[in-house]
């Protein structure tokens, strides 16, 4: 069971906003989630970084720059911070 001392609520808002593995999603660049987050890229930046290396997010390299995507462990980890909310 997960504590709120173990939940970054920054990592887990950029986490929300980045969309999930679905294929008819296309993968979110970082200005469109800093938009959905409300939050400053110099924020939003080092969360996906985290995200990225926890493997919540996956990071694509795309013509116009990188690209962010939720994986299934980033789905899971959204489930587990909900049940832990409930």
């Amino acid at each position: 069971m997960m504590s709120p001392l173990s939940v970054n609520w920054t990592t887990l808002t950029t986490l929300r906003a980045t969309p999930g593995p679905s294929i008819t999603i296309p993968p979110a660049t970082l200005l469109a989630i800093t938009q959905a987050t409300n939050l400053k890229p110099a924020v939003v930046r080092p969360a996906l970084e985290e995200l990225v290396r926890e493997g919540c997010v996956r990071e694509y390299q795309t013509q116009y720059g990188k690209s962010y995507a939720r994986t299934q462990q980033g789905d899971q980890r959204i489930r587990e911070v909900r049940e832990w909310l409930r």
